[in-house]
This record gives structure tokens, C-alpha cells and sequence, in this order.
């Protein structure tokens, strides 16, 4: 069945080969190279609230984030949920035997509706045949991810709590906020419970935090939205040397409005 284009699971090619070009092992790659990537991509589909994999389960597919947003969950051994990571277009994760992963180590599921891209070992085996710089920028790019969950975990052992909130801002800002001139929007389905797990901390220290820099004129929140009216505020909490622009390419469809009726284009 084909999907129209105003829905938001499908996604053109300009959408597919956007994503692909903030990918770090396919950003090297001219044009030319980045549609023969995408001719060897499968397109999914995928609804709000849908398991794209889970945890444990044999690793066969690297995924892209052609358009919508995908949150990574753990679990801990108390069994609460973990929210490790949110990917808007241009994310990747999952992971091949080629890349080193036998099972997946996460859960991944769809926040938003949108488009995946996905490469199966000997798919993304033709990619490298063909592009043969992709392998060892792909290797750069996952120890890259490794050492910045590292830095988070180290900075969560360290930081304050305020301060890891601002950073947490600061990154999904810099990933999926849509700046217009302004504000930085972030029309993302988060709870504060979201936030609290990606900052590694209580959600009402969250609500206390959100509701101070409210206060002040530095955030504007409402129903799992926030928009960032002095990103240099967070920056300077968070230790960080000027505030992390948004990326204006990045965008995050919802099924809600933003402040004042606005909503974030797909």
C-alpha cells in the first residue's frame, strides 16, 4: 500500500538523503554516493508508540531516522524503564554483526510517527563494497557514541542536577529544536519523567527546575513541549562553552500543538 506523502511515515527521497548526510559514517559522501547508499536502504514506516526492537533480540538491522523522532529505553535491575537517548532524522542506532553487535542491547521504540531506514549485514556489506571509506567512519562514529555515554555517565556522577537538565536541553535542542529566531522549540512528546531519566534525576527536581527557569524568562514549557528563550542561560549552567544551536534541518512531528498554536513541520 503506498502512503502519501502528507503522511508523516512517508518520507521522499530529498528527506531520506538529508538524513543520511548527518549521519557521521555517510557525511563524507557526495551526492552521487549518498543515493546509491540510499538505493541499498529498505523504508519503514513506523507509528507513535511501536516497538522498532527490543532488547536481546538478534541484532539484524542499522537503523536511520529518516523522519519522527525514536526514543532508546533500558531497563534496570529493579526493573524500572530507562530512557537513554532520543534520535530525530539523521539518528542512527541498532547494530549489525559487522559492527560488532550480536543482540541489540536496548529497546527501541517510536515517539513520533516517521520513516526509517534500515540496512540488513548484506545491504549495508554492498554499502561498504561500494563506499569503502563508510567502514572505518562507521567505526570512528561508534566509539564516538561510546565515549559520549561515557561522558554522560561521568557527568551525572559530577554535575549538579540543574546542571545535567540544562544539558539534557541543550543536546535535544541542538538534535531536534526548530529555532525561529526567537525560541528554540522542542515539539517533542516528552514527559517530565523522560526528562528526569535522561538527566538522571528525580522528575520533581524536573519540575522545580523547568519551573524556575520559567520564572525567570529562560524556558516557556507546556504539555510535553519546551521552548528554550535563553539557550545561553543553560549553557552557562551546564558548563558548556555557548549555547548548542539547533541544527534548523531538525524536525519533530507531534500530534499536539505548540505555544501560541505552532506546530513543527515534518
Amino acid at each position: 500500500m503506498s502512503i502519501p506523502e502528507s503522511d508523516p511515515r512517508a518520507c521522499s527521497r530529498g528527506a531520506r538523503v538529508n538524513a543520511l548526510a548527518r549521519v557521521p559514517f555517510f557525511a563524507g559522501l557526495d551526492l552521487d554516493a549518498l543515493h546509491q547508499v540510499d538505493a541499498r536502504a529498505n523504508m519503514h514506516g513506523m507509528e507513535a508508540d511501536e516497538a522498532v526492537y527490543l532488547a536481546r533480540h538478534r541484532a539484524e538491522h542499522l537503523y536511520v531516522v529518516a523522519t519522527g523522532v525514536v526514543k532508546l529505553t533500558g531497563t534496570s535491575p529493579d526493573g524500572t524503564v530507562v530512557l537513554l537517548d532520543v534520535l530525530g532524522p539523521g539518528g542512527f542506532f541498532g547494530t549489525l554483526p559487522a559492527l560488532g553487535g550480536v543482540t541489540y542491547a536496548e529497546d527501541a521504540w517510536a515517539l513520533t510517527s516517521g520513516c526509517l531506514l534500515s540496512f540488513t549485514s548484506d545491504r549495508f556489506e554492498a554499502v561498504l563494497s561500494g563506499q569503502p571509506s563508510v567502514a572505518r567512519a562507521a567505526l570512528v562514529a561508534i566509539g564516538q557514541r561510546l565515549r559520549v555515554t561515557q561522558d554522560r555517565i561521568e557527568r551525572m556522577a559530577s554535575a549538579s542536577a540543574p546542571a545535567r537538565i540544562a544539558s539534557t536541553l541543550l543536546t535535544l535542542a541542538g538534535r531536534l529544536g526548530v529555532d525561529d529566531g526567537e525560541r528554540v522549540l522542542i515539539d517533542v512528546p516528552l514527559t517530565r519523567e523522560d526528562l528526569a531519566s535522561l538527566s538522571g534525576c528525580a522528575p520533581e527536581t524536573v519540575s522545580r527546575s523547568l519551573a524556575a527557569w520559567s520564572r525567570d524568562g529562560v524556558v516557556e514549557t507546556g504539555r510535553r513541549w519546551v521552548s528554550l528563550r535563553r539557550p545561553e542561560v543553560l549553557a552557562d549552567l551546564a558548563g558548556v562553552p555557548g549555547a548548542a544551536g539547533p541544527d534548523r534541518r531538525s524536525c519533530a512531528s507531534a500530534d499536539h500543538d505548540g505555544p501560541r498554536g505552532s506546530r513543527v513541520p515534518v
